[in-house]
Formats: structure tokens, C-alpha cells, sequence
């Protein structure tokens, strides 16, 4: 992992926050987050958010914490009259897959998740190829 604290505070809360967080709290203690940004839609003409990450600590799973972050973003993209929400998940999470489709979310299969980092980004960067 690379963030840092500073970094993170500097993001999430700088005077121009790039990306937004919620937090889930049990009896005073965080139980989850959701790390979210606004994306666009050249498709749907408005923006989107990206829900980076989501992440319930193991003790409060089955407590419906996650599907109360979902609740809170599907807020956010209601009030910024944003067309959808739009994540990532890995093939082996299944339990996730569950909630996800519990939630009446469904697999975009159309679409593949690339990246470009690392050298690559680099040389790019550079010119090179």
C-alpha cells in the first residue's frame, strides 16, 4: 500500500477533495467505508460515481452495514443527478457477488477492467511505446 495518512487526508479532505468517503459506525467504532469519486458519461450525458472501494471489517459482516453504505451513495448519486453507480469486484469474491445482486446490481459483461500503471504509464508519459 502507498497511501499514507497525509495523503489520504489531502485527498478526501483538501481544500479540493478529489474523492469522498463514507464511514459506517457500530457502538462509536468505524465498521466500514465506502471511497467513492464523480466519473462522466459520455453515453448517458452526466456523471457517475466510482465506488473505489468498500470494505466491512470481518465482526460486522451480516449486519447490513454494506448495504447501508450502498444506501448512502445511491443518496449521493440521486441528489448530483449522477445516472448510476459503477464498481469493480474481484472474480473470486462470491460473497460480494451475493450482496451485489441482493441489491438488484448486476455484472456489466460487456465490459473488461483495464489499466495502465506502473513503466508502462511511465513510458507513455514519455512518449515512448
Amino acid at each position: 500500500m502507498k497511501a499514507t495518512a497525509g495523503s489520504l487526508r489531502a485527498i478526501l479532505f483538501g481544500d479540493n477533495p478529489k474523492a469522498f468517503a463514507h464511514v459506517a459506525e457500530l457502538d462509536g467504532r468505524v465498521v466500514g467505508i465506502a471511497v467513492w469519486f464523480f466519473n462522466f458519461s459520455t453515453w448517458t450525458g452526466r456523471h457517475g460515481i466510482y465506488l473505489e472501494d468498500l470494505f466491512v471489517d470481518p465482526e460486522a459482516r451480516g449486519r447490513g452495514v454494506a448495504r447501508l453504505l450502498f444506501g448512502a451513495l445511491a443518496a449521493e448519486a440521486r441528489a448530483n443527478d449522477c445516472a448510476r453507480i459503477d464498481w469493480a469486484v474481484l472474480d473470486w469474491n462470491e460473497l460480494g457477488k451475493g450482496l451485489y445482486r441482493r441489491l438488484g446490481a448486476r455484472h456489466n459483461a460487456d465490459w473488461e477492467p483495464w489499466r495502465l500503471d506502473g513503466a508502462a504509464l511511465d513510458a507513455l508519459t514519455r512518449g515512448s511505446d
